[in-house]
Protein backbone atom coordinates (compact mmCIF):
# COMPACT_ATOMS: atom_id res chain seq x y z
CA UNK A 1 0.00 0.00 0.00
CA UNK A 2 1.69 3.04 -1.20
CA UNK A 3 2.02 6.15 1.43
CA UNK A 4 0.07 8.98 1.26
CA UNK A 5 2.06 12.00 3.00
CA UNK A 6 -0.25 13.38 5.87
CA UNK A 7 -0.45 17.01 4.26
CA UNK A 8 -2.34 15.34 1.74
CA UNK A 9 -5.13 14.26 3.67
CA UNK A 10 -5.38 17.36 6.19
CA UNK A 11 -5.94 20.61 5.51
CA UNK A 12 -3.24 22.94 7.32
CA UNK A 13 -4.59 26.12 5.96
CA UNK A 14 -8.83 25.47 7.03
CA UNK A 15 -7.53 24.39 10.74
CA UNK A 16 -5.18 27.76 11.15
CA UNK A 17 -8.81 29.35 10.30
CA UNK A 18 -10.56 27.25 13.03
CA UNK A 19 -7.82 27.95 15.66
CA UNK A 20 -8.04 31.58 14.77
CA UNK A 21 -11.51 31.68 15.56
CA UNK A 22 -11.43 29.40 18.65
CA UNK A 23 -8.43 31.75 20.31
CA UNK A 24 -10.66 35.26 18.92
CA UNK A 25 -13.73 33.41 20.99
CA UNK A 26 -11.46 32.81 23.54
CA UNK A 27 -10.51 36.04 23.59
CA UNK A 28 -13.86 37.75 23.53
CA UNK A 29 -15.03 35.39 26.60
CA UNK A 30 -12.49 36.66 28.42
CA UNK A 31 -12.55 39.88 28.04
CA UNK A 32 -16.36 40.35 28.83
CA UNK A 33 -15.26 38.44 32.14
CA UNK A 34 -12.69 41.20 32.64
CA UNK A 35 -14.59 43.85 32.09
CA UNK A 36 -17.51 42.85 34.57
CA UNK A 37 -15.04 43.15 37.42
CA UNK A 38 -16.10 46.88 37.67
CA UNK A 39 -20.02 47.50 37.95
CA UNK A 40 -21.62 44.26 38.13
CA UNK A 41 -24.16 42.51 39.02
CA UNK A 42 -25.83 45.29 37.64
CA UNK A 43 -28.86 47.06 39.97
CA UNK A 44 -32.76 46.77 38.50
CA UNK A 45 -35.94 46.76 40.16
CA UNK A 46 -36.07 43.06 39.78
CA UNK A 47 -32.94 43.00 41.73
CA UNK A 48 -34.63 44.93 44.66
CA UNK A 49 -38.45 43.26 44.06
CA UNK A 50 -36.72 40.00 44.99
CA UNK A 51 -34.52 41.05 47.83
CA UNK A 52 -31.08 40.74 46.44
CA UNK A 53 -31.76 37.51 44.78
CA UNK A 54 -32.24 38.96 41.22
CA UNK A 55 -28.66 39.02 40.04
CA UNK A 56 -28.39 40.87 36.78
CA UNK A 57 -24.69 39.81 34.70
CA UNK A 58 -25.73 38.24 32.03
CA UNK A 59 -23.06 35.56 29.90
CA UNK A 60 -20.07 34.79 30.69
CA UNK A 61 -20.67 35.23 34.39
CA UNK A 62 -18.60 37.36 36.67
CA UNK A 63 -14.45 36.43 37.30
CA UNK A 64 -13.56 35.42 40.71
CA UNK A 65 -11.90 38.03 42.87
CA UNK A 66 -8.51 39.59 41.90
CA UNK A 67 -6.76 41.22 44.98
CA UNK A 68 -4.77 43.92 43.54
CA UNK A 69 -1.89 44.99 46.43
CA UNK A 70 -1.04 48.34 46.11
CA UNK A 71 2.17 50.72 47.25
CA UNK A 72 0.49 51.36 50.97
CA UNK A 73 0.02 48.00 52.20
CA UNK A 74 -3.70 47.76 51.69
CA UNK A 75 -5.37 45.34 49.28
CA UNK A 76 -8.35 46.39 46.38
CA UNK A 77 -10.61 43.27 45.44
CA UNK A 78 -11.94 43.31 41.87
CA UNK A 79 -14.61 42.95 41.71
CA UNK A 80 -15.33 44.52 44.70
CA UNK A 81 -17.42 43.94 47.64
CA UNK A 82 -21.00 45.51 46.97
CA UNK A 83 -21.60 48.58 48.66
CA UNK A 84 -24.87 50.14 48.80
CA UNK A 85 -26.69 53.02 49.92
CA UNK A 86 -30.47 53.71 51.33
CA UNK A 87 -32.03 55.67 48.95
CA UNK A 88 -34.98 57.79 50.23
CA UNK A 89 -36.70 57.52 47.09
CA UNK A 90 -39.56 55.29 45.98
CA UNK A 91 -40.31 54.80 42.26
CA UNK A 92 -43.26 57.45 41.13
CA UNK A 93 -44.72 54.51 38.67
CA UNK A 94 -44.81 50.86 38.99
CA UNK A 95 -43.22 49.99 36.08
CA UNK A 96 -39.41 48.82 36.11
CA UNK A 97 -37.34 51.53 35.27
CA UNK A 98 -39.93 54.44 36.88
CA UNK A 99 -38.48 57.37 37.71
CA UNK A 100 -37.61 58.43 41.50
CA UNK A 101 -40.13 60.13 43.70
CA UNK A 102 -37.75 61.48 46.42
CA UNK A 103 -39.20 61.58 50.32
CA UNK A 104 -36.88 64.48 51.61
CA UNK A 105 -34.74 66.80 50.28
CA UNK A 106 -33.46 65.36 47.16
CA UNK A 107 -30.08 66.84 47.64
CA UNK A 108 -29.02 65.84 50.60
CA UNK A 109 -30.63 62.39 50.18
CA UNK A 110 -28.63 62.51 47.22
CA UNK A 111 -31.59 61.31 44.58
CA UNK A 112 -31.15 61.58 40.84
CA UNK A 113 -28.66 64.38 39.43
CA UNK A 114 -27.50 64.85 42.91
CA UNK A 115 -26.76 61.15 43.84
CA UNK A 116 -22.91 59.97 44.62
CA UNK A 117 -21.47 56.70 44.67
CA UNK A 118 -19.78 55.04 48.27
CA UNK A 119 -16.28 55.57 47.43
CA UNK A 120 -13.58 54.96 50.07
CA UNK A 121 -13.63 57.22 52.08
CA UNK A 122 -9.86 57.93 52.04
CA UNK A 123 -7.90 60.91 50.42
CA UNK A 124 -6.84 60.56 46.84
CA UNK A 125 -2.95 61.12 47.14
CA UNK A 126 0.04 62.19 44.72
CA UNK A 127 2.13 59.51 43.69
CA UNK A 128 4.60 60.66 46.03
CA UNK A 129 2.04 59.69 48.47
CA UNK A 130 0.57 63.43 49.81
CA UNK A 131 -2.71 64.72 49.33
CA UNK A 132 -3.33 65.81 46.29
CA UNK A 133 -6.14 68.15 47.21
CA UNK A 134 -5.14 70.67 49.60
CA UNK A 135 -6.20 73.87 50.65
CA UNK A 136 -3.03 77.03 49.85
CA UNK A 137 -2.59 77.45 53.66
CA UNK A 138 -0.82 74.15 53.15
CA UNK A 139 1.63 74.15 50.30
CA UNK A 140 2.65 78.09 50.66
CA UNK A 141 4.96 76.99 47.58
CA UNK A 142 2.03 77.38 45.62
CA UNK A 143 0.49 80.89 44.40
CA UNK A 144 -2.26 82.02 42.09
CA UNK A 145 -0.22 83.23 38.72
CA UNK A 146 0.47 87.06 38.09
CA UNK A 147 -2.24 88.96 36.06
CA UNK A 148 -5.01 86.35 37.62
CA UNK A 149 -7.83 88.17 39.99
CA UNK A 150 -7.30 86.32 43.61
CA UNK A 151 -9.97 84.81 44.77
CA UNK A 152 -9.48 85.09 48.65
CA UNK A 153 -12.23 87.68 50.00
CA UNK A 154 -14.64 87.61 47.02
CA UNK A 155 -18.14 87.09 47.86
CA UNK A 156 -20.15 83.97 47.30
CA UNK A 157 -23.28 84.99 45.45
CA UNK A 158 -26.31 82.20 45.16
CA UNK A 159 -29.01 81.57 42.28
CA UNK A 160 -31.17 83.79 44.42
CA UNK A 161 -28.98 86.69 43.98
CA UNK A 162 -28.22 86.65 48.17
CA UNK A 163 -24.75 87.02 49.26
CA UNK A 164 -23.95 83.80 51.74
CA UNK A 165 -20.57 84.21 51.94
CA UNK A 166 -16.79 85.07 51.84
CA UNK A 167 -14.16 82.72 49.98
CA UNK A 168 -11.38 82.00 52.72
CA UNK A 169 -8.85 80.25 51.10
CA UNK A 170 -8.40 78.28 47.77
CA UNK A 171 -7.96 74.14 47.41
CA UNK A 172 -5.75 73.22 44.75
CA UNK A 173 -5.06 69.88 42.95
CA UNK A 174 -1.40 69.76 44.11
CA UNK A 175 -0.49 66.56 41.08
CA UNK A 176 -1.70 69.04 38.30
CA UNK A 177 -1.62 72.54 39.30
CA UNK A 178 -4.80 74.06 38.60
CA UNK A 179 -8.20 75.07 41.48
CA UNK A 180 -10.16 72.39 42.70
CA UNK A 181 -12.31 74.21 44.84
CA UNK A 182 -13.06 77.00 46.72
CA UNK A 183 -13.28 77.60 51.01
CA UNK A 184 -16.05 79.43 51.40
CA UNK A 185 -17.19 80.84 55.15
CA UNK A 186 -20.67 81.32 54.99
CA UNK A 187 -22.62 83.90 56.81
CA UNK A 188 -25.47 82.92 59.60
CA UNK A 189 -27.90 82.86 57.31
CA UNK A 190 -26.17 80.01 55.24
CA UNK A 191 -25.10 78.01 58.25
CA UNK A 192 -22.30 80.06 59.74
CA UNK A 193 -19.72 77.13 59.06
CA UNK A 194 -17.05 76.50 56.55
CA UNK A 195 -18.21 74.65 52.89
CA UNK A 196 -16.27 73.81 50.03
CA UNK A 197 -17.86 75.17 46.71
CA UNK A 198 -16.30 73.51 43.40
CA UNK A 199 -14.86 75.63 41.46
CA UNK A 200 -16.70 73.98 38.22
CA UNK A 201 -19.93 75.60 38.95
CA UNK A 202 -18.45 79.04 40.21
CA UNK A 203 -19.35 82.06 37.68
CA UNK A 204 -16.09 84.27 38.75
CA UNK A 205 -16.92 88.18 37.98
CA UNK A 206 -13.62 89.77 39.38
CA UNK A 207 -14.77 93.48 38.72
CA UNK A 208 -17.21 93.22 41.10
CA UNK A 209 -15.64 90.72 43.50
CA UNK A 210 -17.92 88.28 43.38
CA UNK A 211 -18.32 84.87 42.69
CA UNK A 212 -21.67 83.33 41.37
CA UNK A 213 -22.95 79.61 42.16
CA UNK A 214 -26.19 79.46 39.74
CA UNK A 215 -27.12 75.87 41.12
CA UNK A 216 -28.06 76.44 44.85
CA UNK A 217 -30.21 79.04 46.29
CA UNK A 218 -29.13 80.51 49.45
CA UNK A 219 -31.02 77.86 51.55
CA UNK A 220 -29.36 75.15 49.71
CA UNK A 221 -26.07 76.55 50.45
CA UNK A 222 -26.79 76.38 54.44
CA UNK A 223 -26.68 72.24 53.70
CA UNK A 224 -23.78 71.65 51.78
CA UNK A 225 -22.26 68.46 53.12
CA UNK A 226 -19.40 69.07 55.41
CA UNK A 227 -16.32 67.59 55.16
CA UNK A 228 -15.01 65.28 58.66
CA UNK A 229 -11.37 67.02 58.34
CA UNK A 230 -11.00 70.63 57.85
CA UNK A 231 -7.91 70.24 55.78
CA UNK A 232 -8.45 67.26 53.64
CA UNK A 233 -11.12 65.93 51.57
CA UNK A 234 -11.77 62.36 51.01
CA UNK A 235 -13.11 60.57 47.29
CA UNK A 236 -16.28 59.86 48.94
CA UNK A 237 -16.71 63.25 49.89
CA UNK A 238 -15.71 64.79 46.78
CA UNK A 239 -18.22 62.80 45.03
CA UNK A 240 -21.32 63.64 47.47
CA UNK A 241 -20.09 67.28 47.15
CA UNK A 242 -19.77 67.81 43.56
CA UNK A 243 -22.89 65.56 43.15
CA UNK A 244 -24.95 68.14 45.50
CA UNK A 245 -24.09 71.22 43.35
CA UNK A 246 -24.69 69.28 40.13
CA UNK A 247 -28.14 68.33 41.68
CA UNK A 248 -29.06 72.42 42.05
CA UNK A 249 -29.51 72.86 38.70
CA UNK A 250 -32.76 70.40 38.88
CA UNK A 251 -33.92 71.12 42.23
CA UNK A 252 -32.62 74.91 43.17
CA UNK A 253 -36.01 77.07 43.97
CA UNK A 254 -38.32 73.22 44.11
CA UNK A 255 -39.83 71.64 46.78
CA UNK A 256 -38.02 68.22 47.33
CA UNK A 257 -41.45 66.43 47.99
CA UNK A 258 -43.70 65.88 44.78
CA UNK A 259 -40.75 66.75 42.97
CA UNK A 260 -39.57 63.97 39.98
CA UNK A 261 -36.37 62.62 39.92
Amino acid sequence: MPLIPFTEQFDIPLLLVFLFFLFFLGLVYYLRSEDKREGYPLESDRTRGTGGRMQVVGFPPMPSPKVFRRSDGSVQLAPRPAREREINAIPAYEFPGAPLLPLGDPLVDGVGPASYALKEDVPDLTYEGTLKIAPMRSNPQYRIAAGDPDLVGMEVVASDGRVVGTIVDIWLNAAEYFIRYLEVETSLEAGGRRILAPVSFADIRASRRAVHFGSLTADQFSRVPGLASPDQITLREEDRLNGYFAGGYLYAGTTPKGFLA
